[in-house]
């Protein structure tokens, strides 16, 4: 199955939208998992029966579209611990490679960096009913259990004359 060959020939707005970056960003990423590829020339089992533009559009639409591992499996014909396998082994490479290394927690500490902070704390009020109201709503409807066992003696004392 190759997918990426389906989506070469949709627009740049339709290849971020159904991606979720552009092509410069998906071709660079390619490029920086090919060299790796190239570089360590460790064969690790059987290859792979998908391209590596394939490998990569897969890693995308599992973060863009939240699939499982299931489904991803169904659409590029693997099975589901394949695709995670290829998942996992297509982030490690990318985070090694320093270009898509998010901060760490200290830089997320650093204060300096935050000027202000705004809280939007307005109310909207919810109509919501009372539960007293509720309960004896509920309870009018219900039949009383005591009245249908009366009525149901009274039935059968008429029918069999018991008295």
């Amino acid at each position: 199955m190759n997918n990426y060959a389906a989506l070469k020939k949709v627009s740049n707005t339709k290849f971020r939208r159904y991606t979720g970056v552009t092509r410069f960003v998906f071709d660079f990423c390619v490029l920086l998992i090919r060299a790796y590829f190239e570089q360590t020339k460790i064969k690790e089992g059987r290859p792979s029966n998908l391209s590596i533009e394939d490998q990569v559009l897969m890693l995308f639409e599992y973060y863009r579209e939240n699939r499982t591992f299931f489904h991803l499996g169904v659409s590029y014909g693997l099975n589901e611990s394949n695709v995670y396998r290829t998942i996992i082994k297509l982030e490690d490479i990318l985070i090694q490679s320093g270009y898509f290394k998010l901060d760490g927690k200290k830089a997320l500490l650093d204060d300096k960096k935050i000027k202000g902070i705004i809280v939007d704390v307005t109310e909207t009020p919810a109509q919501r009913p009372k539960k007293k109201d509720v309960i004896s709503e509920i309870l009018s409807v219900l039949p009383n259990k005591n009245e249908n066992i009366a009525a149901k003696r009274n039935v059968i004392r008429t029918k069999y004359n018991l008295s």
